[in-house]
């Protein structure tokens, strides 16, 4: 093998290996943030009883061979109910009339998927690149 084609793959394998460690970063980041700002929304506009709501939820950050990273959000089911908006009977005469939802899980999740999505898309630098790569070498 050429010695120069066996540099340039070692050079391809090792910028896969800071794009695929920027993006683990990325989404750690993002999932903590998430965990933390969805608490303040639920602590706001919520009153506990047991605190399984805010204590369960959780994220964790899943990665394959390729490139491509996953986020995984763990919480309570019935924090998804929460959001909807119901239906509750007046108080004074006839019929019903819709409540809002408590807005503490799509607004947070999909807040924080543009924020991914801009992020991956803008802030991978030379800079960036080269900060991970002096990371790997010590």
């Amino acid at each position: 093998m050429c010695p120069f084609l066996r540099l340039r793959l070692l050079f391809l394998c090792r910028m896969d290996l800071v794009k695929r460690e920027f993006i683990k970063s990325i989404l750690s980041d993002e999932g903590d943030r998430l965990v933390k700002n969805q608490g303040v929304a639920i602590r706001k506009r919520l009153e506990f009883r047991t605190g399984e709501l805010e204590n369960t939820r959780t994220t964790t950050v899943e990665g394959g061979e390729d490139l491509d990273g996953k986020l995984v959000f763990s919480h309570p089911i019935h924090e998804r109910f929460l959001d909807m908006k119901r239906r509750v009977k007046r108080k004074r005469g006839n019929g019903t009339r819709m409540k809002p939802g408590y807005n503490i899980h799509n607004r947070c999740v999909f807040g924080h998927y543009g924020s991914i999505a801009n992020r991956l898309m803008n802030e991978f630098t030379e800079q960036v690149a080269e900060g991970i790569r002096r990371e790997f070498e010590q």
